[in-house]
């Protein structure tokens, strides 16, 4: 018995299947085909049905066949098959024979008249039966053992002719029997007839399942390319399995934005390529090499491909019947375009071609084509020796925006124009801006590879410039020693006159090596002296980014930048955005990366996208009011650089999620993103994220009541810090703050409040300037409190609403400690509707807490809303300070985290205990936990 298998799991038109545990096939998208197949395989149980499947090639029509021969088998259905061999089609019966071979040892069991007939078909008997007959003896062959049987039929339109009009009479047939057919076809078929026909077209799979199948593959090495192969597969499971970028140079299909076809994806469509004319082949090799598809020119480059005695004409009109290209009818006269209507038709032409070939039409093309640009493609494609002309043709082709497969064009195009170039440091700068290209497309390697070409030796001080500059380019190159940074301003200076735009992104990568490896002052100050020595005339955004990145305090304040010659508008936004969020002008930032990302996504640079979601993701945790929108970003842009191969950006969006989680009093997982960046930059040396990871334990820390052990962890960061003051130490200054009560610190944190206020003594963002101010208030004596929390509660405080109800929850409490109680209802219940908004879930229960203990009754909430729930008895028997003390208590606290939490003394606290056990009828807290119930959890 003969059935579907794969050792790579792989189906010949491209889509994966495999098994699962149920021993079945596994099948990504096709919902619908899989129910029919469920429904012919039920049927069978009492009389048998046909599954005709139709669609072009590589749409998974073999996939489907696996799967419903893994089906049947799993069922116990005796599984027979039957698929085209090129060798075997000119062979009469050939297929039905390889079909019924397992079953052919149960002949001599047939009548006569049936046995004689496939004597006749298979023993080379001297007339062939009727299709019709054959058929019968077939389906009389297949009954004579017990049990149903399933026959699966691939490509019935490529097997033998006699085969198909046996086949196709079998199909009418089988309703009678137990044996039923699923069969195969690229288009849908005509003379397929049979009693309630089964019917499915495939088409190219939407687009979950194609990124699944996609991944699955696993051909494409990046974020990048899996998008180029899903742009350029549509959907298409053969080319989802089949298509990459490859390590090497691109191929003559970059030249019309495709990547080169695989031995399996050229044969999928070879069939369909099959006795074809010279005219028509000719014509098709050369629209399908073309990089302009103006029928004019294609045709004229055939005739001269085919020389006189042939006409192109011809094998166009050719073409056109079979349906391999069409004649665009939005077009007339010599503008008319030449499509292909199966796009994956061009790269698997182009395989199956000889090089010689290739290069010939080449060669013809670049004398035909009207565009100057396409025609040096071509030319270029069959140049071995150098050409300056024909290079500065090719580069036109990498200028203006490269957005979806118009990258591949620029790429092949800037590669080709270095190969070409007389002058070594022409050929450099053109390999540089094709690297820079790759990696502001997110293409690692090939920016790598691109780099490598760069000949330094023949440069001087260019060279080594334009090595350093390629090397700070591709990712994750930013781990190396410190002393990079020094050579990066030698070599900014050394080039200077010569290249003064070169020398400008050097300084800029020297002080962003300043900002990710939180250097000290020495390094800092090489970089702005040269900085300094090197600008001339108004800053730009460069200049502004230099001096963000090195002194952020230095650029609190900015001017407005000077446009920078050639900077794009999303780069410049991008910039503006970097310089007011490392300030924390994140009001200011915010609009900037909305804009910035969104023309990122449109252009297809993702190699640049984490810079913008992931500050992005940070400044929301102030900004937004809800952090669903910061989760959401955080995970994007850990993805993305993840594979783009930015780790210092997969930890910075692994540190933001950390504090997010904090705050939300998710301390595991809070934990577990901080031990992620703590080991990165352990490995990397790249302590800028630690900040992050130290942030999210302290919250942690002040989460469970171990404020002692936040305020030291929060401290650690304002203790002669190796970088300059700036982003997250504003941040953490908050809530040093708030942990410095009840750790006793509040004279220290005073010192390092007024310390951070004396640096922005010339101005700073409003979030900033309200930062301070909320931290003033928590620590300020109480006859200071009430005019500072009202001015960190002043006119605008709702734009960051995790800070405002951090300050509505502080100023509630500091009332209810002055025992003006009826006043400190309404910042405390706004508090708890903020924080509950925000889902700060451990900072809500706190403030309803704080609540409760002013004699506040609220509305029992549900378990979903993160709210404790006790029974009536208990909150009528306690105060709501000592049902307050009781919870606390039966979650475990000591009774000095249960003081530092509610702000009283642990005294006061113990005095609420000895009131609360008799009330309750207990005597310990594991008696009160049991108590209380779900509430001790």
């Amino acid at each position: 018995m003969s059935t579907y298998s794969s050792t790579d799991g792989r189906s010949p038109d491209g889509t994966v299947s495999c098994r699962s545990d149920s021993d079945g096939a596994v099948l990504l998208g096709r919902e619908h085909e899989k129910q029919l197949v469920e429904t012919l395989l039920t049927d069978l149980a009492h009389q048998g049905r046909v599954l005709h499947l139709s669609g072009a090639a590589g749409t998974g029509k073999s996939a489907l066949i696996r799967y419903a021969a893994a089906s049947a088998e799993h069922r116990g259905i005796r599984v027979l098959s039957a698929t085209w061999a090129p060798s075997e089609r000119s062979l009469p019966n050939s297929a039905l024979h390889g079909l019924l071979r397992p079953e052919l040892v149960r002949a001599d069991r047939l009548p006569a008249a049936e046995r004689a007939v496939l004597d006749s078909a298979f023993g080379g008997g001297p007339t062939a039966p009727e299709p019709a007959d054959l058929a019968a003896a077939a389906l009389k062959l297949l009954v004579t053992a017990p049990g149903p049987v399933l026959l699966c039929i691939d490509d019935l339109d490529r097997l033998d002719t006699v085969s198909r009009g046996a086949l196709s009479a079998m199909a009418s047939l089988c309703a009678t029997s137990r044996v039923s057919m699923i069969v195969t076809e690229r288009a849908a078929s005509a003379s397929l007839s049979a009693p309630d026909l089964l019917t499915a077209t495939l088409d190219d799979l939407p687009d979950p399942p194609a990124r699944a199948l996609l991944v699955r593959a696993g051909r494409t090495t990046g974020y990048t390319e899996a998008q180029l192969v899903l742009s350029l597969a549509r959907g298409n499971p053969l080319a989802l399995t089949e298509l990459s970028l490859g390590s090497g140079p691109l191929g003559d299909a970059a030249g019309f934005g495709m990547l080169s076809a695989t031995s399996r994806l050229a044969e999928s469509y070879a069939e369909d390529l099959r006795d074809l004319s010279e005219p028509a082949r000719t014509v098709l090799l050369v629209a399908a090499l073309s990089a302009s598809p103006v029928a004019r020119d294609i045709l004229d480059a055939s005739s001269l491909l085919l020389g006189s005695g042939h006409d192109a004409r011809t094998g166009l009109t050719e073409s056109v019947a079979r349906g391999l290209v069409t004649e665009d009818g939005e077009t007339t006269g010599e503008c008319r375009r030449l499509l292909f209507p199966q796009p994956l038709v061009r790269p698997a032409i182009l395989y199956l071609e000889p090089a010689s070939r290739r290069m010939a039409a080449h060669s013809v093309l670049g004398r035909s084509l009207t565009s100057a640009p396409h025609a040096a493609w071509h030319t270029a494609r069959c140049t071995a020796g150098p050409d300056e002309e024909l290079a500065q043709q090719l580069e036109v082709l990498a200028d203006g925006p490269c957005s979806g497969t118009d990258l591949l064009v620029a790429l092949a195009a800037l590669e080709s124009a270095s190969r070409l170039s007389p002058d070594p440091e022409l050929q450099a700068n053109r390999l540089l801006r094709a690297a820079e290209l790759a990696v502001d497309r997110g293409l690692v390697d090939q920016s790598l590879r691109l780099g490598q070409q760069i000949d330094t030796a023949a440069l001087g001080a260019l060279g080594r410039a334009l090595q350093l500059w390629v090397h700070d380019l591709i990712p994750g190159n930013t781990v190396v020693g410190r002393e990079r940074i020094a050579e990066l301003c030698e070599a900014a200076r050394a080039v200077s006159q010569q290249d003064p735009v070169l020398a400008q992104k050097l300084l800029y990568a020297a002080a962003r090596r300043c900002w990710w490896q939180q250097t000290g002052l020495g390094e800092r100050r090489t970089v702005r002296q040269a900085f300094e020595s090197l600008r001339s005339g108004p800053s730009d955004v460069l200049d502004l980014s230099v001096m963000a990145l090195t002194d952020p305090l230095s650029a609190l304040r900015p001017p407005e930048p000077h446009p920078v010659p050639g900077l794009r508008e999303e780069d410049e936004a991008n910039l503006i955005a970097q310089v007011a969020h490392l300030t924390n002008d994140l009001d200011r930032a915010a609009p900037l990366y909305v804009k910035a990302e969104a023309a990122l996504r449109a252009d297809g640079r993702y190699g640049r996208l984490p810079q913008a979601i992931v500050p992005r993701a940070m400044g929301q945790i102030w900004l937004g009011s809800q952090w669903d929108t910061v989760h959401a970003l955080t995970e994007e842009g850990r993805t993305v650089a993840e594979q783009t191969g930015q780790p210092e950006w997969v930890a910075r969006a692994t540190g933001a999620r950390a504090v997010v989680l904090a705050l939300q009093g998710d301390h595991e997982q809070a934990l577990a993103c901080a031990a992620e960046v703590e080991e990165y930059s352990l490995r990397t040396g790249l302590n800028r994220q630690l900040h992050l990871a130290s942030l999210a334990r302290a919250l942690t820390a002040s989460g469970t009541g171990r404020y002692a052990e936040a305020y030291a962890r929060l401290r650690a960061l304002f203790a002669e810090p190796a970088g300059p003051y700036a982003y997250e130490d504003f941040w953490a200054v908050v809530f040093l703050a708030e942990a410095a009560f009840p750790a006793g610190e509040t004279e220290d944190a005073r010192s390092v409040v007024k310390r951070l206020a004396s640096l922005t003594d010339s101005g700073c963002p409003p979030l900033v300037e309200r930062m301070l101010a909320y931290a003033e208030a928590v620590i300020a004596p109480d006859e200071e409190a009430e005019s500072r929390y009202l001015r960190a509660l002043g006119p605008g405080v709702e734009t960051w609403p995790l800070l405002h109800g951090m300050a509505l929850f502080g100023y509630g409490a500091w009332l209810r400690r002055r025992r003006q109680v009826t006043t400190s209802r309404t910042p405390l219940a706004t508090a708890e509707s903020v924080f509950r908004a925000l889902g700060v879930r451990s900072r809500a229960d706190q403030a309803a807490s704080e609540l409760r203990a002013t004699g506040h009754t609220t509305p029992v909430q549900s378990a979903g809303e993160g709210a404790d729930t006790v029974g009536d008895d208990v909150a009528q028997v306690l105060s709501p300070q000592q049902l307050t003390t009781a919870r606390l208590a039966a979650r475990g606290l000591s009774n000095r985290a249960i003081a530092e939490q509610l702000r009283l003394s642990p005294r006061t606290v113990a005095s609420h205990l000895y009131q609360i056990f008799p009330k309750l009828g207990v005597a310990s807290r594991a008696g009160l936990a049991a108590r209380l119930g779900a509430e001790a959890e």
